[in-house]
């Protein structure tokens, strides 16, 4: 990946170069970043080319041709707050369009708080397409009766050493990728507390295999559920932006710090449907 160059300006100069030497030594999004109080050479140093994305404190007028992720209420990012340093490394990579290195990331979700028949179609085209093994957690799937297996949840419960064994060895094929295409019934993954997920998605990671998660409401009650996973992908419609359901649900991620506890990639539906439906990652 190349360099990207981030331009910070804020009347705070403790504030805006503690915030530059967060950005430059996190590794999520890498990112070169430099700092000035200075607004007239801060500005003239972007007219100069010399940043790709600009941070700016939320009172403070942009007239630059750069995008623009504010510290506080961000506009071009749908209604996003980046508040915390860690937001707004994330908002600087979403206002440029650009996806992190996810080379070491093994544990993925995908997810979306707008029900649709294209979310779960989204999750196993990533599988297929990344060679990924599929985990349905869907109420009621898409698929046949004898696609599901009831006894796999028994084994996460119970804490069995070969889970990872019977797993592989019990994978089914359907709809171009093979995995877990879910249980006959949404209740039985509620049978499983966090500290079994959990236990599940550490024997997955020592295996070094990749996995995603198709996640509906048979997710278990408690939102920190999202933060077990490296990171979730959010197929989007571009109206659901801006729409209540979409607004309520990041206002309550933030409210309960699931927000910050993993890695969230809004992709819009419409650009995968152009592509005819597939998409490898990254």
């Amino acid at each position: 990946m190349k360099d990207i160059s981030i331009g910070i300006y804020h009347k705070d100069h403790q504030y805006g170069k503690r915030l530059m030497e967060y950005l430059n030594h996190q590794k999520d999004f890498p990112m070169t970043a430099s700092f000035t109080s200075d607004e007239e050479m801060f500005f003239k140093q972007e007219q100069e080319g010399d940043f790709e994305c600009l941070v700016l404190a939320e009172e403070t007028d942009y007239h630059g041709d750069f995008p623009v992720c504010r510290i506080g209420a961000n506009e071009s990012m749908g209604g996003m707050y980046c508040q915390s340093a860690k937001e707004i490394a994330a908002g600087i990579y979403h206002c440029l369009n650009v996806s992190p290195q996810i080379e070491n990331e093994r544990i993925f979700g995908v997810y979306s708080p707008i029900s649709r028949l294209e979310i779960s179609a989204f999750a196993r085209n990533m599988a297929a397409s990344n060679g990924w093994i599929y985990f349905g957690m869907q109420p009621y799937g898409h698929f046949e009766e004898d696609e599901t297996d009831d006894l796999l949840l028994f084994y996460i419960k119970e804490h069995k050493e070969d889970i990872v064994l019977y797993f592989m060895e019990h994978q089914k094929k359907f709809d171009g990728c093979v995995g877990f295409a879910g249980a006959s019934c949404y209740l039985d993954y509620r049978e499983l507390s966090m500290q079994d997920y959990e236990w599940f998605l550490e024997k997955l990671r020592e295996t070094g295999i990749c996995i995603i998660f198709d996640i509906g409401i048979a997710s278990p009650p408690d939102l920190k559920f999202f933060g077990l996973f490296d990171r979730i992908f959010l197929p989007l419609m571009r109206q659901d932006l801006g729409c209540m359901e979409y607004k309520k649900f990041q206002k309550q991620m933030r409210k309960h710090g699931v927000w910050k506890l993993t890695n969230w990639e809004e992709v819009m539906l419409e650009s995968w449907k152009n592509k005819g439906g597939r998409g490898q990652w990254p």
